[in-house]
């Protein structure tokens, strides 16, 4: 009972940890929140589900759903962040719950604001490995999260184009003055958070199975949830931080009421930024 559900967890934990990434990406490199990004992992979730209902394949739904959420969240850069990066740092937030209102609307008049069920493109195949079950579906969704967690954590620590990431991040004057492209280094960042945040959607319509055009909200909230766990900026540690909460919430359901989960969540996360606000393995900050 208790491996089974910890399957379960990890694999719901890992679409947290697609969304907590993108939160971190954006956060880590201009110090802004996206509030919108719920609603990009929404809007990846009916993407592909609209490539699903065509035929396609779901690794093809998948990644159209990718690319198209990318092109959403860079829509977001250039309409609420870039306009306002010397504002207070209020206005690019409070522009980005616009954006995400926008969003959600569009959603509903699109696909409409009734639970929409995803089809299934794929036959689900049922593997017993001793006293757990395991399905195709969630061999997929663990399989592509950490293939992608991987790929992005590599990405950001080894190639040439990551550690200009990380220049932008620490002294953007400075990396300019090196010839850092910062504008493209942005764009690009915020592309990869909204692909990672598409992706996510999709898998999590996997898990639930439907989806409606609010499903960003909270899913939102519990990527904020996830990277404050993990630390504010910290890639690894929203990784971690997406697994934790997705085990806690399983184990909440499974051995508790269901009605405790986000008492549970949403206490730890009060808890977190009062009293550790760095995180896990975030760096305190004066």
């Amino acid at each position: 009972m208790f491996l089974q559900q910890l399957v379960n967890g990890l694999t719901l934990g890992s679409t947290y940890s697609l969304l907590a990434i993108g939160f971190a990406l954006v956060l880590g490199l201009l110090n802004m929140l996206n509030i919108a990004h719920g609603d990009v992992f929404m809007f990846g979730a009916f993407l592909g589900l609209s490539f699903a209902m065509l035929g396609m394949p779901l690794y093809l739904a998948l990644i159209l759903a990718m690319v198209g959420a990318g092109v959403v969240t860079i829509i977001i850069e250039r309409l609420c962040f870039r306009p306002l990066r010397k504002s207070h740092f209020l206005m690019p937030l409070l522009s980005t719950i616009a954006f995400g209102i926008v969003l959600q609307n569009v959603a509903t008049q699109i696909w409409g604001s009734e639970p929409v069920r995803y089809p299934q493109t794929t036959e689900i195949a049922q593997f017993q490995l001793g006293p757990v079950l395991v399905s195709s579906i969630d061999i997929i969704i663990l399989a592509t999260s950490i293939l992608l967690m991987v790929g992005i954590d590599q990405f950001v620590k080894r190639t040439s184009f990551g550690r200009a990431m990380r220049a932008t991040s620490e002294k953007p004057q400075t990396a300019s003055l090196l010839g850092v492209n910062i504008n493209w280094v942005i764009v690009f960042t915020f592309f990869a958070s909204g692909a990672l945040a598409g992706v996510a959607g999709v898998l999590t319509a996997l898990v639930y199975s439907q989806i409606t055009p609010f499903i960003g909200i909270r899913q939102g909230l519990i990527g904020m949830v996830a990277m404050v766990i993990g630390g504010v900026g910290n890639l690894r540690g929203a990784m971690i931080g997406g697994l934790m909460i997705g085990i806690i919430e399983i184990m909440n359901d499974a051995y508790f009421a269901a009605g405790y989960r986000d008492i549970i969540l949403f206490g730890l996360f009060l808890a977190f930024i009062v009293f550790k606000p760095e995180g896990l393995f975030g760096t305190k900050e004066q």
